[in-house]
């Protein structure tokens, strides 16, 4: 049977706050720091364990539901994944925030940095760049998935590609924002535009303080 809109906004958010006090079982603090990566990592499967939890809003905008994380090759790296797409980034905090008595606009917060391109002369203004993993650690340009194959040898026989590659998003930085699905947070569509990255981790809590009053007026 499928569950009507209200009925899944209300099993969603059950689930979700279910979820957190897993994490807290004693108490839900209104926040929460982890610096390791061994943590960040576990947090994140945590929160990508049962399918429509999350959803999780990018740093250049746009977004999608997390389905999971782990060790990059690179050192000191996690990549985590999305339907369809796989994103390396290097973490500095994970951080929880939580509103007591609105569990449907807590939400995680994850900021990166300090992982450096590796395209040529890319714009300094990117946060991010589309490349091909040929095998882990291992990156060409994008347009070599795009082709499908390497080069050619000298039989003029082509080259393809390993089965280990893939095509993978490196972010040198920028936050991601992760709400339960059914949060008004996410059914705003605006809030797609990436507006949690131009707002420190401060500023961010302090512009959902103000939302939950203006949509609970």
């Amino acid at each position: 049977m499928k569950l009507d809109i209200g009925d899944f906004e209300t099993e969603n958010l059950v689930v979700w706050e279910n979820t957190i006090r897993e994490l807290f079982p004693i108490a839900i603090p209104n926040n929460c720091l982890w610096k390791s990566i061994d943590s960040v990592i576990s947090i994140l499967n945590k929160l990508s364990s049962v399918d429509n939890l999350n959803h999780t809003l990018f740093p250049a905008g746009g977004g999608h539901d997390l389905t999971g994380a782990k060790k990059s090759s690179e050192k000191g790296c996690i990549e985590f994944s999305t339907p369809n797409s796989v994103r390396i980034v290097k973490p500095k905090v994970l951080e929880f925030n939580y509103f007591p008595n609105n569990i449907n606009w807590a939400y995680f917060r994850l900021e990166t940095a300090g992982l450096k391109p590796v395209t040529p002369n890319i714009d300094p203004s990117f946060i991010k760049e589309k490349i091909t993993e040929l095998e882990p650690g291992h990156y060409v340009e994008k347009e070599i998935w795009e082709k499908g194959y390497l080069g050619y040898n000298e039989k003029n026989n082509r080259i393809l590609l390993p089965k280990s590659a893939r095509i993978v998003s490196r972010h040198f930085r920028g936050s991601f924002v992760i709400f339960p699905k059914s949060s008004p947070y996410n059914k705003n569509h605006a809030t797609y535009d990436a507006r949690h990255d131009r707002m420190n981790s401060k500023k961010f809590r302090q512009y959902i303080e103000k939302c939950i009053i203006e949509f609970n007026e």
